[in-house]
């Protein structure tokens, strides 16, 4: 009789136990800080010149509404490139967010999600649409140069993981230029090239990389300005679905 009303209370406790987990399952979130980093496509820029509502904001309502944001901040500034991010950590770039002083390398320590893009700038460096024919004759330079970006994207990296120990995402590039149809395959080689590239260091840095060629590079409509490189609002909500497809994926599985 004893041992049965002792297996009787274990199979309540076990029973509580179950419910309550249950319960703080579906119920909890924990608080998110959410760090951007990166150049124009981080910081939102639209085809015709202007800082606007980017992927960033995008994520940042996803994290508000569904995982308890606590803080966002974006240090991404229009024309930037890998050396300006590891500048910024280097110095500790200071920003004023609502009347706050915030700093990087504090938002980084504190940071659970970090987005980055970056790169695209240090390759575009003296290139035009003028002179960008010319050089796409010469593809093992074309490939020298991305190699060199990942070189210092690598060392970027190396950087950021001091401070940020929890989840990091990389943007991908993808075809700014879907005009230049006499040269897509080609431009398009090289974003694939860039692909492999990411996901050699992402492995490398176990960090979470997301491909976005697909759906902009081949979307005109996400591009509608023939004389810029950005996409418009629809440009930036498509790569934010591929970033919350991905956290949802690895990170609040």
């Amino acid at each position: 009789m004893r041992r049965k009303k002792i297996l009787i209370l274990l199979s309540i406790i076990a029973f509580v136990c179950v419910g309550i987990f249950i319960i703080y399952k579906f119920t909890y979130h924990e608080s998110f800080n959410y760090v951007a980093l990166g150049d124009s496509v981080a910081a939102g820029r639209n085809p015709y010149g202007v800082d606007d509502y980017g992927y960033t904001d995008y994520v940042k309502d996803f994290l508000n509404t569904n995982h308890n944001l606590k803080s966002y901040v974006n240090y991404a500034v229009s024309g930037y490139k890998t050396k300006d991010i590891l500048e910024d950590i280097n110095y500790n770039r200071k920003i004023e967010i609502n009347g706050k002083e915030e700093n990087i390398r504090k938002s980084l320590r504190e940071s659970d999600l970090v987005t980055i893009s970056i790169g695209a700038n240090d390759f575009l460096e003296n290139i035009n649409l003028s002179n960008i024919g010319n050089l796409l004759l010469n593809k093992q330079s074309i490939l020298d140069k991305i190699d060199k970006v990942f070189d210092n994207i690598d060392q970027l990296l190396i950087m950021i993981k001091k401070y940020a120990k929890n989840d990091i995402i990389i943007v991908g590039y993808y075809n700014p230029l879907p005009m230049l149809t006499k040269y897509k395959d080609f431009i398009n080689e090289i974003i694939d090239y860039s692909d492999n590239k990411y996901l050699e260091l992402c492995n490398k840095h176990k960090i979470i990389f997301v491909k976005v060629s697909d759906i902009i590079g081949s979307n005109n409509d996400c591009l509608p300005n023939p004389l810029d490189i950005h996409p418009n609002k629809k440009g930036y909500e498509l790569i934010s679905k591929e970033i919350i497809a991905a956290l949802e994926k690895k990170v609040f599985k």
